[in-house]
C-alpha cells in the first residue's frame, strides 16, 4: 500500500506541475531555466536555446562596400513571410495588399534604424563576448572569486543582448498586430496569422505535456515502468542543470534549502527508479488489466509463465 501511495504521490507532483503550466502558458518558459544552467553539462542546455548570445540575429556583416552593418535579415525575412502568408490566407484585396506592403516597409525601416543606432554598442558587446569566451575556455584560475566573476560576467552579457533582442521581438509583435488591423471581421474569424513554433515553444510544449502525461500515468497506474523511467530521466536533466555540488557556482539559494550531492530531485529520482523495478502499476492500477489482457497471453505464447 505504501508503494502505491508513493507512486500516486509522485504522480500527483508531476501531474500538477504539468497542469499548472497548461493553465498558465504565459507564466512558464523553460528558457530561463536552461540559460541559468551550471556545471559541466551547462553548454548542452545553452545549445537548446535558440541563438542564446545573439550571434545569428545581431552579428555585423560586411556589405558590398566592405562596411560592417547589422542587417536584421532574420527578422525581415520572417516578416516578409508573414506578409505573404496573410495575403494568401485572407485573400487580401489590392488595397489591403498595398497597405500591408507599406506597413512592412515602415517596420523594416524601423529595424534598420534601430540596429544602426545601436551598432556601436552591439559590436562592443560581441568584442566583450569573444574575450569572455576565450578566457573561459583557456581555463586557469579556478578560485571561488573567479567562478563568481565568470558567472556574473556571463549573466551581464546575456542581460545586455536580451535588451536588443527583446526590443526587436516586441517590434515583431507590433508588426503582426498592425497586419491584423487591416483585416475585416470576416477575415479575422479565420484565425490569427501563423508564425510557426519556435524552439522555445517546442521545448515548453515538451516539458509541459511530458510532466502531465507522466503524472497521469503514475496516478492511474498505466505504463508504470515507462512513466517512472521517463520521470527519472526528466529529473536527471534537472540535476544536470543545477547539480548540488559544492564546487559549482552559483550555489542554490538558501530559500530552497541546503543540499550536498543529494537534494530533493535526487531523492525523487531514486524513488522513481525503485518503482520502475516493481510491478506497482498492477497494484491498484490500470496495468493490472493491461497485464491480464495483453501481458500474460504474450508470455504464455512464448512459453514463460511470468510472475503470476
Amino acid at each position: 500500500m505504501l508503494l502505491v501511495a508513493l507512486r500516486v504521490t509522485i504522480g500527483w507532483h508531476f501531474f500538477y506541475e504539468g497542469v499548472w503550466k497548461v493553465a498558465h502558458p504565459d507564466q512558464f518558459s523553460a528558457t530561463p531555466f536552461l540559460t541559468t544552467a551550471k556545471g559541466p553539462a551547462a553548454p548542452l542546455f545553452y545549445a537548446m536555446v535558440y541563438d542564446i548570445d545573439g550571434r545569428q540575429r545581431l552579428m555585423p556583416e560586411e556589405n558590398d562596400q566592405g562596411k560592417k552593418v547589422i542587417t536584421g535579415k532574420i527578422y525581415l525575412d520572417a516578416w516578409s513571410a508573414q506578409q505573404e502568408a496573410a495575403v494568401a490566407k485572407y485573400s487580401l484585396d489590392d488595397k489591403q495588399q498595398a497597405l500591408a506592403k507599406t506597413i512592412y516597409d515602415q517596420y523594416a525601416d524601423s529595424v534598420k534604424l534601430y540596429l544602426k543606432e545601436n551598432q556601436a554598442e552591439i559590436e562592443g558587446y560581441f568584442n566583450s563576448l569573444d574575450r569572455f569566451e576565450q578566457a573561459r575556455w583557456a581555463g586557469g584560475n579556478n578560485t571561488d572569486f573567479q567562478k563568481k566573476r565568470n558567472w556574473d560576467e556571463q549573466q551581464k552579457l546575456r542581460a545586455e543582448v536580451n535588451v536588443w533582442l527583446g526590443d526587436l521581438d516586441a517590434m515583431g509583435d507590433e508588426y503582426r498586430s498592425a497586419l491584423e488591423g487591416l483585416l475585416t471581421d470576416e477575415q479575422k474569424a479565420q484565425g490569427a496569422i501563423s508564425v510557426g513554433l519556435t524552439r522555445a515553444d517546442l521545448m515548453d510544449f515538451a516539458v509541459t505535456w511530458s510532466l502531465t502525461a507522466i503524472g497521469f500515468c503514475l496516478i492511474v497506474g498505466f505504463c508504470n515502468r515507462l512513466a517512472c523511467l521517463g520521470g527519472a530521466a526528466f529529473l536527471v536533466s534537472v540535476l544536470l542543470t543545477q547539480p548540488p555540488w559544492p564546487t559549482f557556482y552559483p550555489p542554490a539559494p538558501d530559500v530552497v534549502g541546503h543540499a550536498l550531492i543529494v537534494d530533493k530531485n535526487f531523492v525523487e529520482m531514486v524513488a522513481m527508479l525503485a518503482l520502475a523495478c516493481l510491478p506497482v502499476g498492477r497494484w491498484g492500477g490500470l496495468d493490472a488489466f493491461v497485464y491480464r489482457w495483453f501481458g500474460q497471453p504474450l508470455l504464455k505464447r512464448f512459453g514463460w509463465k511470468g510472475d503470476e
